[in-house]
């Protein structure tokens, strides 16, 4: 008896342990990679790489427009305290690969400015769009003396939905993915 209880609960309780654990163990492909900072003067120049999944290429290459967002931003390292944000740029970059046509074109946007950049490839507009070359950070000497470091996140909308729709479907979800490294921290600042 008890050994026939014993067989029937774990015959229940595998299939849940199994799907439970599932999402756990699925690797997530989309990354930050190779975060660096380096202070040229008064500045703070960062550099990063979207590593992204196969999908996200896959997408692209098939004719589909993509919107990706990157935040740079400066954070004050508080031991006891939560990180207080300092400054920090904000990126979007307009991916859109059409074979078709024969049209790479890639429109960044910041601070109201947008900037049209069209490629000769696919692969080529794919690889510039997923770079950050030196993104400055600046007044870096107006800045109390402690250690700072940089977080960058990336992040990939879909397709919104018409104001009214998004409320009443609060649960569907806007973001593809959303992704983020720290750098390590550093010691910045002139005064104070």
């Amino acid at each position: 008896m008890f050994r026939n209880a014993l067989l029937t609960a774990i015959l229940f309780l595998l299939p849940a342990v199994f799907f439970l654990a599932l999402p756990l163990t699925a690797a997530r492909a989309t990354s930050i990679q190779g975060l660096a900072i380096r202070i040229n003067g008064g500045d703070l120049l960062v550099s990063a790489r979207l590593a992204p999944d196969g999908s996200l290429v896959k997408d692209l290459r098939a004719g589909m427009e993509k919107k990706l967002v990157f935040y740079v931003d400066l954070f004050r390292h508080w031991s006891s305290w939560p990180d207080e944000f300092i400054m920090g740029r904000k990126i979007e970059r307009d991916v859109d690969c059409d074979s078709v046509k024969g049209e790479y074109v890639m429109v960044t946007q910041e601070n109201g400015w947008a900037l049209t950049s069209r490629y000769a490839s696919c692969n080529e507009l794919i690889h510039n769009a997923l770079i950050l070359k030196n993104i400055k950070l600046s007044n870096l000497g107006k800045l109390i003396k402690g250690r700072y470091y940089v977080r960058v996140t990336a992040e990939s909308s879909l397709r919104s939905l018409p104001p009214l729709l998004g409320q009443m479907f609060f649960f569907i979800r806007n973001e593809e993915f959303s992704v983020q490294a720290n750098s390590p921290a550093v010691n910045l600042g002139g005064g104070r």
